[in-house]
């Protein structure tokens, strides 16, 4: 079927034959305004012409405050020319008019409009009366007026939107009515940006804790957590929230997703739409995945050493951006619930299930030679996963379902149609309240589902054996506030494995839906060897042994044959190749334990490397005395070097600042199609690097410069992607003196 745009090139003709006027979907257009009378008495309509001094009101002069405004507000670091404020907080307005305003005759009042057919009695269209005459019955959306402080003809206001008004770009008029004269409208030629505010106990997202709202919505550096549950690694990112162009930018994605005005209201409403609009399927959005490893028409998502230039391209073509995995998306979501004032932060789940099939247990298919059979398997086990929280109230549910809520812009599962994904309940899914809205049992699924390793015989049979009921969810860590350590929030997800509250967990999980196979618990038999792997912490190309480690938990005599496959996979859990397989056959005397070496080259699994794979073993065994048979798996993360920084001198605002950045090559191959980036402080704060090839031992040397604009703490990011290399970062933090 056609896209409606398709079918309608106009696409305002669809309200036809439905409603009288279509909705306003874009803070970027204006239109007439709506006809509003809000004072008592007729008055002529149309232009005043007098030239009378007295009889004319003209404002000659409009100061915006920007400087106070914008501090008070917590809005002064973004780099734009328009004030920008936070709803449910004064601002204040200074109007300076042709001739002294009496209040007693004069009437006026300042018209705060959003987007096309605005109406009066709408969120879309806001007043405030500089006068002293009541407000009529019929105006319901009055921002709050303060006293007023007049000076002559010159008139200072206080105005405090409702904390419960549309976030977006408003368009400002000012009406003038004079008594015998007339009325005149006069188009202020000025935008006010209103953002949500933490700051505000009645707005919505409100956060009542000054660390959290200065980490969570004020700072624009952060760390992604990435690598295996036993090796976290972790890589620097720019949010860049109040970079020159990012705040028109984020707009511009609501605006290009058709959202109603009026909806914007709502932050679990924004954030939904905002986890659709990051990724480019169904509504061409952000950003285009891509775990391919072919990245030769775009970006490799492990380039990118922050939002800003993904999100200023989009903006600049409007056309999606490639290419992204799951912590770009994070990455880039982050930056516009920041952006729009929702706290918010990435989390990243270490073993996190991809169930498609929604039974809480991911299928595992091996062969009866250890290797993963791929036409049965469709489930998979990210070594991580990348998703955002927002804080929010949820006025949709119970006031104890508030607080962090899931958001995730990767495309995974689609979720009504389309792919978006949250706002999710944390508390929600820790208890169990899978039917909550949005998406409870794909996130629950993610941090809860168990793993079963299933063997498939040459007739297509299978049968369970081995199921671990911890391994998903292991980790769950974002950045610490104030810190670049790993914050471990897996207590706000789950309960400690196996204890009573978990267990009530699940009941509450199964009893909404959430099923697990009725049978594979019921099928396992009982075992008295046991394996386990284990591989010491490994640099990418190193030689190591995989030791498998036989225990004979029995009295008896027991002979072992095992078999260990060995492959390439990406991050995702998806094998991309076997680079070899082992048979060993053990013996084990009663109640004895042996360690059996398998050793691992480099020159064998190099040449299958992808973008950010590791290497995956699968060890089944066969007991000869019983036919028990036993299963074990491994992910073993390739360590990469990561880039030095160095600052040259000390760092002053709008002086320019000299980083240095440095790399070895420390492997025995010649990397080709070498590129680098820096990213710091600055209007030009992305620098680019392009080497031909950098050979066995040598090094490479790049020295940029950088100008602060801000006081503060900063830093720069470096990057270096190739094709036989990526996920090799750096950073630098630094303090500019005024």
């Amino acid at each position: 079927m056609e896209h409606p745009k398709q079918l309608l090139p106009d696409f305002n003709m669809r309200y036809r034959g439905k409603q009288n006027a279509p909705k306003g979907t874009s803070d970027a257009e204006k239109d007439d305004l709506p006809e509003f009378e809000p004072f008592k008495g007729a008055l002529p309509r149309g232009p005043i012409t007098s030239n009378d001094q007295y009889a004319g009101l003209k404002l000659v002069k409009l100061d915006l405050h920007k400087s106070v405004n914008t501090r008070e507000h917590r809005t002064d670091k973004f780099k734009h020319h328009d004030l920008i404020i936070r709803r449910g907080q004064k601002f204040t307005m200074t109007l300076t008019f042709n001739r002294p305003y009496d209040v007693s005759t004069d009437y006026a009042m300042l018209e705060f409009v959003i987007g096309k057919n605005s109406r009066s009695g709408k969120a879309t269209y806001n007043i405030v009366l500089l006068n002293k005459c009541p407000y009529p019955d019929d105006c319901k959306n009055m921002w709050e007026r303060g006293e007023l402080n007049l000076t002559y003809n010159r008139i200072s206001v206080d105005i405090t939107p409702s904390a419960k008004s549309i976030v977006g770009k408003y368009h400002v008029y000012l009406t003038v009515s004079v008594p015998h004269w007339g009325k005149q409208r006069t188009d202020l030629e000025t935008d006010i940006y209103v953002l949500f505010n933490a700051w505000c106990q009645d707005d919505d997202v409100f956060l009542n804790d000054e660390a959290q709202r200065n980490e969570y919505v004020l700072n624009e550096r952060g760390i992604i957590f990435n690598g295996e549950t036993n090796h976290v690694s972790s890589r620097p990112w720019d949010f860049g929230q109040f970079k020159h162009g990012v705040l028109d930018a984020c707009f511009h994605c609501l605006n290009m997703s058709e959202m109603v005005l009026e909806d914007r209201k709502k932050v679990a409403l924004v954030a939904r739409r905002a986890s659709q609009m990051v990724n480019a399927l169904d509504d061409n959005g952000v950003l285009v995945g891509n775990w391919s490893g072919n990245y030769a028409m775009g970006t490799p998502p492990a380039a990118w050493t922050g939002s800003a230039e993904i999100l200023l391209q989009y903006k600049r073509n409007s056309a999606p951006v490639s290419y992204a995995q799951c912590w770009v998306y994070a990455g880039v979501l982050n930056t516009v619930l920041r952006c729009l004032g929702i706290p918010s932060r990435v989390v990243t789940n270490f073993n996190s299930a991809h169930d498609t099939n929604g039974n809480l247990t991911l299928d595992i298919f091996v062969d009866e030679d250890g290797s993963m059979n791929r036409d049965y398997t469709n489930d998979s086990v990210w070594n991580y996963h990348c998703w955002n929280e927002g804080f929010m109230k949820r006025t949709d549910l119970n006031s104890k379902y508030w607080g962090w809520q899931v958001v995730d812009a990767t495309p995974q599962e689609t979720s009504k149609g389309l792919f978006q994904c949250g706002p999710t309940s944390v508390k929600a899914i820790k208890e169990g309240q899978v039917c909550l809205q949005y998406d409870g049992k794909f996130v629950f699924a993610e941090v809860n589902s168990d793993v079963a390793f299933k063997m498939v015989d040459k007739h297509g049979l299978w049968k369970t054996v081995q199921v671990n009921t911890s391994h998903v969810g292991t980790k769950i860590v974002t950045k610490a506030v104030h810190s670049n350590a790993a914050e471990n929030i897996k207590d706000s997800y789950k309960y400690p494995e196996g204890s009573r509250a978990d267990l009530a967990t699940m009941a509450q999980a199964t009893s909404f839906g959430c099923e697990r196979d009725p049978f594979y618990r019921s099928s396992l038999q009982e075992t008295d060897v046991d394996i386990e792997l284990m591989a010491p912490a490994v640099q990418l190309g190193q030689n190591f042994y995989l030791t498998l480690e036989v225990q004979n938990k029995s009295l008896e005599q027991r002979t072992v044959q095992l078999s260990a496959t060995c492959c390439v996979t990406y991050y995702t859990g998806v094998d991309y190749g076997t680079f070899k397989e082992e048979r060993k056959l053990v013996s084990l005397g009663p109640s004895m334990t042996e360690k059996v070496n398998i050793e691992i080259l480099a020159n064998e699994y190099m040449g299958h490397m992808v973008d950010q794979g590791s290497l995956k073993f699968i060890c089944v065994g066969k007991v000869q005395e019983n036919n028990q048979v036993l299963g074990a798996s491994k992910v073993v993360l390739l360590e990469v070097p990561i880039l030095s920084l160095k600052l040259h001198g000390e760092v002053k605002v709008n002086q320019e600042m000299s980083v240095t950045l440095e790399f070895t090559n420390i492997f025995n191959v010649v990397l080709e199609h070498v590129n680098l980036r820096m990213e710091g402080p600055g209007e030009i704060g992305l620098k680019k690097k392009y080497y031909e090839y950098v050979s066995p031992g040598a090094s490479l040397t790049w020295t940029e410069s950088f100008v602060p604009d801000m006081p503060g703490t900063g830093g720069v990011v470096g990057s270096l992607v190739c094709p036989k290399l990526s996920h090799v970062y750096g950073e630098l933090d630094f303090d500019a003196q005024p």
